[in-house]
């Protein structure tokens, strides 16, 4: 009888540890039914991840009841718990969808141009010019300067149009400088996928493009723009070492396969 009772102890004890030994599980990702690369899948329970490839396919370690966080650019974090189907299976399909990006309504209203007055305005503080003042050459007669008139009827003078437009141009050369950095880290972020940045490098999700921001200045656009993603790697590795963006009390590694 106790012989008996061992082995069915010991048959016992073999199931369990077979269902709890991981195994190799194949998986596909879609969003919006759509096959989706790039897309970072983490075994929490393991820390270990892996990245679907073009097709959307990707290969992870995994046991019954061990859950998968999910995360790409396009979607809101996703876990989905690993069951005795998926594992008898060797095949799990993951469906997400898009996140939403819902914005307030906003009423434009006209501002008012540089060379308004406002009417309101009342003063009754003394003329003071050349003539008041008894200067010389006061009842001089200046030459004309030429003028223009903008769309408003106001006529200003060339000189501080001309003047104007310096100022203007300097200022859309800065706001597209800026636009153009901006694209580019929004670029390097989709590369790289927020995964990366939150579970490799350890950077909170919503401070990632702050991070981006910092790092421009040691070239991380020029080696974007020339390719170079290794060395674009290990820039962002270097600097997320001493980012005051960094989590806390984070111990995931993301592989890539």
């Amino acid at each position: 009888m106790r012989k008996l009772l061992l082995v069915l102890f010991i048959s016992f004890s073999c199931v369990i540890i077979a269902q709890n030994t991981p195994k190799i599980i194949m998986g596909t990702v879609f969003i919006d039914s759509i096959a989706t690369q790039d897309v970072h899948i983490i075994n929490k329970k393991m820390a270990l991840g892996a990245v679907s490839n073009e097709n959307g396919y990707f290969e992870i370690l995994a046991a019954e009841n061990n859950s998968l966080l999910i995360s790409h650019l396009n979607l809101e974090y996703k876990e989905v718990t690993i069951t005795k189907e998926h594992i008898k299976a060797k095949n799990i399909v993951i469906f997400v969808n898009s996140k939403t990006h819902m914005l307030d309504e906003v009423v434009l209203e006209k501002q008012p141009g540089i060379f308004e007055v406002d009417k309101d305005i009342h003063t009754n503080a003394p003329v003071i010019n050349a003539k008041t003042l008894k200067l010389p050459y006061a009842n001089v007669k200046p030459k004309d300067e030429k003028t223009v008139k903008i769309q408003s009827g106001v006529a200003i003078s060339l000189t501080g149009l001309i003047n104007a437009l310096n100022g203007t141009n300097k200022l859309r050369r800065q706001l597209k400088k800026i636009t153009i950095e901006d694209k580019n880290i929004e670029k390097i972020r989709k590369h790289f996928t927020d995964g990366f940045f939150v579970y490799q490098l350890k950077i909170e999700k919503e401070k990632i493009n702050q991070f981006l921001e910092g790092c421009i200045s040691k070239g991380i656009i020029n080696l974007y723009t020339k390719n170079k993603v290794l060395e674009l790697t290990a820039v962002l590795i270097e600097n997320s070492k001493t980012s005051p963006y960094l989590l806390e009390n984070e111990h995931i590694r993301v592989t890539k396969n």
